[in-house]
């Protein structure tokens, strides 16, 4: 049965395409043959009237425009416009027109719809939709960064017939998120981000599909920085060893802020502060992509970098978070994460130090 619907749809693409291309060679015909008749017959009483004046006159008569600049004088032109205009002219190209026009809608429908295929490149995926607000969020949040004010996001799922908020910069691709064809329709080979959040705070299976759809998204772009959502920790080992990965363990974050909160009051107000681009100072990270030519150490470089407003938090080596720095020498490879007012590369904070 399905098989049968895409058919019939195919069918139906084919026969509108080649409707239109018909069309156009009739509304061409029309426009060639109006205006040879033109030329021929009406030369001999307008000496000075010329073949493209001739195209003019036709274009404007079959265009229903008719400026009156022109008009046919004798028996032939007229008959020729009678055939040419009359009769095939304008029954092409208002047929024309309308094929066009239906073309269109056509087209906007299936994008509103995510059933059109995407043109984007170094573009986000947004993979799942468990609910409006959240995706918004995120979306706003991502936006928000100067240096990615102008990037396109695709959102992927089956979940929701269309994008319930508008933006100019997101667009959808309705298909299941574990199926090959979705992703080619969205791009996936020419994307540079992807987030793949959960199903569902309460789904338990919410982490095993994330991880299927990590794993077929570096399958189909190797390349591809994936960032998943997930609820447990303890399913780190759904995720196996895709390269690129980074999970965020989203409620455990959040018990954990509660914790902290309950504990040390300002917690949170900070927190936020230091995770949202909306808010004058934002927690970013730098790695360390080449070396400086002296040995220096982290304690000497927290110093150099807060002199210059950026305040150094920890280095990640590896999979091991530092908070001390009091022995530990700067390597190339070693990732900075600091407080700052915007996102510095390495090599602005290495003429820092």
């Amino acid at each position: 049965m399905v098989y049968t619907i895409i058919k019939l749809v195919k069918q139906i693409r084919r026969r509108r395409r080649l409707g239109i291309l018909s069309m156009l060679t009739v509304l061409l015909a029309s426009v060639i043959g109006n205006a040879i008749t033109f030329y021929c017959f009406e030369t001999p009483v307008k000496p000075e009237l010329t073949l493209s004046d001739s195209f003019w006159y036709s274009i404007i008569s079959i265009t229903t425009i008719g400026y009156g600049d022109y008009h046919a004088t004798t028996l032939g032109s007229r008959i020729g416009t009678v055939i040419f205009v009359v009769f095939l002219g304008l029954v092409a190209f208002t047929t024309t027109a309308g094929m066009l026009i239906d073309w269109i809608v056509d087209l906007r429908v299936k994008e509103q719809t995510g059933m059109s295929s995407i043109q984007a490149k170094d573009h986000l995926l947004i993979i799942n939709f468990p609910n409006e607000s959240r995706v918004r969020q995120i979306v706003e949040e991502f936006l928000s960064d100067k240096a990615h004010r102008r990037d396109e996001i695709v959102i992927i799922s089956d979940s929701i017939n269309s994008i319930p908020f508008g933006n100019n910069n997101v667009s959808f691709v309705r298909g299941s998120p574990l199926e090959e064809d979705t992703y080619q329709r969205a791009l996936v080979t020419k994307a540079s981000k992807v987030i793949v959040l959960s199903t569902g705070y309460d789904d338990p299976s919410s982490d095993s599909v994330v991880a299927s759809v990590a794993s077929i998204v570096h399958h189909l772009n190797p390349r591809v920085r994936i960032v998943a959502e997930c609820l447990d920790p303890q399913h780190q080992l759904l995720f196996g060893n895709i390269t690129g990965l980074s999970l965020v363990y989203t409620l455990h974050m959040a018990n954990n802020l509660l914790v902290q909160e309950t504990q040390d009051p300002g917690v949170t107000a900070l927190t936020r502060a230091i995770t949202s681009n909306l808010i004058q100072g934002t927690l970013a990270s730098t790695e360390v992509d080449s070396p400086i030519e002296k040995e220096v150490n982290y304690q000497q470089i927290a110093v150099s970098l807060l002199v210059g407003d950026v305040n150094l938090v920890g280095v990640i080596r590896g999979q091991d978070v530092h908070f001390s720095f009091n022995e530990m020498n700067l390597w190339e490879g070693d990732r900075l994460v600091y407080i700052s007012g915007e996102r510095y590369p390495w090599a602005v904070l290495k003429s820092k130090i």
